[in-house]
């Protein structure tokens, strides 16, 4: 197995102000971070063009304030991941696993609340999960919604497979965003284990 593995930290109180960007390693993608009037919102460019414009960030809680405002930008840690493994089997004989991390710490001043949000950006795209510090103002909870926006810049090529509740066991169809709802019925192989939640509604396909 050849490993490489290269990692660089940096804290920041703030970074310009409420906002902070991100690279991917080749300088392809751009990413925007900022807290516009206490929400934390995100834009991704690549080469210099938008791929999703200005979206929000946040998560419903059950019986709690929201974790969808009344935020400011508390810290900013970011690092470089550089791997390369082989699998076992596969098409490929390596796979390298290179990004560059961006994660935006988030306090809620009135209920003392903090909470994470964590960006990799790779060469080929962006993920990112929210991340909840041990704190005694949010131990236990329930999410009822997420408000996770992508707000796309295009009618881009999408791979997707139908929003399920129960399972991810479709085969994946490649379309433009706009043909999606015409498309779902064919997309739906019906089985006992499927509840698809929307006709619009689609997922990544694993």
């Amino acid at each position: 197995m050849k490993k490489l593995f290269v990692f660089m930290a940096i804290s920041f109180m703030a970074v310009w102000g409420q906002a902070a960007e991100l690279k991917s390693p080749n300088g392809s993608f751009h990413l925007s971070f900022e807290v516009k009037d206490g929400a934390p919102v995100y834009s991704l460019q690549l080469e210099g063009q938008p791929v999703i414009l200005e979206s929000r960030l946040g998560l419903e809680l059950k019986a709690l304030e929201p974790l969808t405002n009344g935020f400011k930008l508390a810290k900013v840690d970011e690092s470089s991941f550089d791997e390369t493994w082989e699998p076992v089997w596969g098409e490929t004989k390596e796979i390298r696993n290179h990004y560059n991390e961006l994660a935006v710490t988030l306090e809620q001043e009135e209920t003392d609340r903090a909470m994470v949000i964590r960006f990799r950006l790779f060469d080929d795209g962006l993920g990112f999960r929210y991340e909840f510090p041990e704190q005694d103002n949010l131990t236990y909870f329930v999410v009822t919604d997420e408000k996770t926006q992508f707000a796309m810049a295009d009618d881009h090529t999408a791979f997707w497979i139908p929003g399920d509740y129960d399972t991810q066991e479709y085969d994946y169809t490649t379309s433009r965003l706009s043909e999606i709802r015409g498309l779902m019925d064919q997309a739906i192989t019906p089985n006992a284990s499927q509840t698809p939640f929307s006709d619009t509604g689609v997922q990544t396909a694993s």
